[in-house]
């Protein structure tokens, strides 16, 4: 395992993604993949385990939509599963004025972001060590936020229940899918509009190695009915669903 990430790989991803970042943002993005790569030896934080890999791929896809989506830069977000980082971290150390909240539920995931975190000098930055379907039963978190965010963590349908209890009317969920993601998407529709939101936006693109992606906006339009998010577990073993995904050839 390549264990170590220079300057001239932060520097070439910024290029690709034609961002711009600051000097502080670049030291603070080596620095927290060199971290994480620290934190691999000890722990599964991601599956990707390579320098590069972690780069063309986690922090590639990460910070994608800020090509895409003007985000507020004093806006209040949440992200869901957040594991080694991706997307939260990546998005708070280029929008360091974004109000950050990590949330996952295995506790030494959480110790690992709150110790890299401080490792990182960032502020405004806060972590829920629970699951996503007590988070959004919560009056503290409920309804409280802009955005939320999620990333490899469960299918659409699923993610459409869990976050969109967490927004704001008018907030939007930002979420990460693979290749099957039209068809997630189409099966989820009756869980975003059951949870008050609609699908604003669709984006495809490609990571820098080729593999194809998608990005969901979804829209929140009206409060979240009290029934969701339903308990815990329930929303992944029976997604609210208005057709099923089909099968991969």
């Amino acid at each position: 395992m390549s264990d170590t990430v220079t300057a001239e790989m932060i520097n070439q991803l910024d290029s690709n993604l034609e961002l711009n970042l600051d000097r502080r943002a670049k030291e603070r993005l080596l620095l927290y993949i060199n971290l994480l790569l620290q934190g691999l030896r000890k722990q599964r934080l991601t599956g990707e385990r390579s320098a590069q890999g972690l780069i063309d791929k986690h922090l590639y896809d990460s910070l994608y939509p800020l090509k895409l989506i003007n985000l507020k830069q004093d806006g209040k977000i949440l992200d869901l599963g957040s594991g080694g980082g991706f997307p939260g971290l990546p998005l708070k150390i280029c929008l360091p004025r974004l109000e950050m909240y990590l949330a996952d539920a295995n506790r030494r995931k959480t110790m690992f972001l709150q110790n890299t975190s401080g490792q990182l000098s960032l502020d405004k930055i806060y972590f829920i060590n629970d699951r996503a379907e007590n988070i959004g039963r919560d009056p503290e978190h409920r309804e409280q936020y802009d955005y939320v965010t999620c990333r490899a963590v469960a299918e659409t349908a699923v993610l459409a229940e869990l976050s969109l209890p967490l927004l704001k009317t008018g907030g939007q969920a930002i979420l990460y899918k693979g290749p099957r993601g039209e068809a997630e998407a189409a099966a989820a529709e009756k869980a975003i509009k059951s949870c008050g939101g609609y699908l604003e936006k669709t984006y495809d693109y490609k990571l820098a190695g080729g593999e194809k992606r998608f990005l969901f906006i979804i829209k929140k339009f009206e409060s979240t009915p009290s029934q969701y998010p339903r308990a815990v577990g329930k929303p992944g073993k029976k997604p609210i669903r208005g057709a099923a995904i089909p099968e991969e050839n």
